[in-house]
């Protein structure tokens, strides 16, 4: 009996060192370091695409992308009139009653082409146009994102935020802390 007191003792005082030790080891650690405070500020890229005060480039390749689908854009509508007007035929049609079955028949096989080709067209416009889009304004937004950092180390400013991109998520923004005019400007006198 006596010998196991003596060994939960010693192992009590084992325990109780290593403990203790391993207290003084954390204690000594240094604290990390506070990192020093960053400059923020913030841009509304919505700005960017604005044709009076907007980035010279987007703005060009935005009117040039209007002018390059603007016939498409014309003949979806002209389709998608029609389809209208074939619809409202139907109607008039179906309140006729029995005698207009066959005239009725013509008329919705007519509008269901029309509307097949009408979504085939639109699906290869949005295609087309998001082809020509990013072969445009891919390499712009590039060179924004490279100017933003650029800005961004000259103001030393440690975050800028896109108050367009986090719509919902911004609850106040301080309106001395905007930079988009600032950065349109400097972006504008490097890239006209």
């Amino acid at each position: 009996m006596k010998f196991s007191r003596l060994l939960v003792s010693v192992l009590t005082l084992t325990l109780g060192c290593v403990s203790l030790a391993a207290q003084a080891t954390t204690a000594a650690a240094p604290a990390p370091a506070l990192l020093p405070l960053s400059r923020v500020a913030w841009v509304n890229s919505n700005a960017f695409a604005a044709e009076e005060g907007g980035i010279k480039q987007l703005v060009r390749n935005i009117k040039e992308l209007q002018l390059e689908f603007g016939g498409t854009e014309s003949e979806l509508s002209l389709l998608n009139e029609k389809l209208r007007t074939i619809v409202g035929e139907l109607q008039k049609l179906q309140a006729g009653g029995e005698a207009n079955a066959q005239a009725f028949q013509e008329k919705q096989a007519e509008g269901l082409a029309l509307q097949r080709e009408l979504q085939q067209k639109q699906q290869q416009a949005q295609q087309a146009f998001g082809q020509a889009q990013q072969e445009k304004q891919g390499p712009v937004f590039a060179e924004l994102g490279k100017a933003l950092a650029a800005f961004a180390k000259e103001r030393q400013l440690g975050f800028i935020f896109d108050v367009a991109k986090l719509g919902d998520g911004v609850l106040a923004a301080q309106p001395e802390l905007e930079v988009t005019n600032d950065f349109i400007a400097y972006f504008n006198a490097s890239h006209p």
